[in-house]
C-alpha cells in the first residue's frame, strides 16, 4: 500500500504534466496566430520627410486588426545642440488604407507627447491593408511594433486577457504541482526515516 508521500507526488506529477500541456497547447495556438497573421516591425527606421509601408492580408472580417507601435528619435547624443535652435519634436503619422483606398485609422505619435500606441480598427472588406508610418519630423526616427491579428486585443484598442486565459491557468497548475512534488518528496523522505526508526525500535524490544 502506498503511503501518503508516493501519493501526493503522484497526483505532483500529474498536475505537473497537465500544466505543462495547456501551457504549450495554449502557446503555440497563440505563438501560431502572432507568426502567420501579424507583421511585425523591426527598428523600421524613417527618414525626416519620408514614409514606409507595410501590408497585411486580411481574409476574415470578423475580428479587429491592432496596430501596436513604439517609436523613438535617432538624435546623436555627442552632437552639441546648446546654440542650435530647437529642431522640430519628431513626430510620426500612422494611416491605415483599406483596399478601397481609403483610410479606415489615423493617429500620431510624438516622442514628447505619446510614443507608444495600441489602436485596433474592424475591416469591412478582405483584401491588402497598407499601415503607412510618416516622419513629419526634422529628425530620423525608429518605430517597432506589429500590425495584424493580436490575441489580447479587442475593438477600440482595448486589452482583453481572455486569449491567455489558457496559458495562465496551465502557469497556475504547473506552480501548484511543482509545489505538491516538493512537499510529496519531503512527506515520503520524513515517512521513510520515520518507518526506519519504527522498525529499530521494533527489533530492540524484540531482542
Amino acid at each position: 500500500m502506498l503511503n501518503r508521500g508516493y501519493i501526493i507526488l503522484i497526483a505532483g506529477g500529474s498536475l505537473f504534466a497537465i500544466g505543462i500541456a495547456l501551457t504549450v497547447v495554449y502557446g503555440i495556438d497563440m505563438a501560431s496566430t502572432l507568426l502567420d497573421e501579424t507583421t511585425v516591425l523591426d527598428n523600421v527606421e524613417i527618414e525626416p520627410s519620408e514614409s514606409v509601408n507595410h501590408t497585411l492580408e486580411i481574409d476574415t472580417i470578423d475580428r479587429p486588426v491592432s496596430v501596436a507601435l513604439h517609436m523613438e528619435s535617432d538624435v546623436d547624443s555627442n552632437i552639441d545642440t546648446s546654440n542650435q535652435s530647437p529642431s522640430q519634436p519628431p513626430t510620426v503619422e500612422q494611416l491605415v488604407v483599406s483596399p478601397d483606398g481609403l483610410v479606415i485609422n489615423k493617429n500620431q505619435l510624438s516622442e514628447h507627447t505619446q510614443s507608444d500606441l495600441l489602436t485596433t480598427f474592424k475591416p469591412q472588406t478582405r483584401g491588402v491593408y497598407t499601415l503607412t508610418l510618416s516622419n513629419l519630423g526634422t529628425e530620423r526616427v525608429t518605430a517597432e511594433g506589429l500590425f495584424g491579428f493580436l490575441p489580447v486585443s479587442v475593438e477600440g484598442g482595448q486589452v482583453s486577457l481572455d486569449a491567455v486565459m489558457g496559458i495562465a491557468a496551465g502557469a497556475i497548475i504547473f506552480i501548484i504541482g511543482a509545489i505538491t512534488l516538493i512537499a510529496g518528496t519531503l512527506i515520503a523522505i520524513l515517512d521513510r526515516k520515520r518507518s526506519r526508526n519504527i522498525a529499530r525500535h521494533s527489533f530492540d524490544w524484540g531482542r
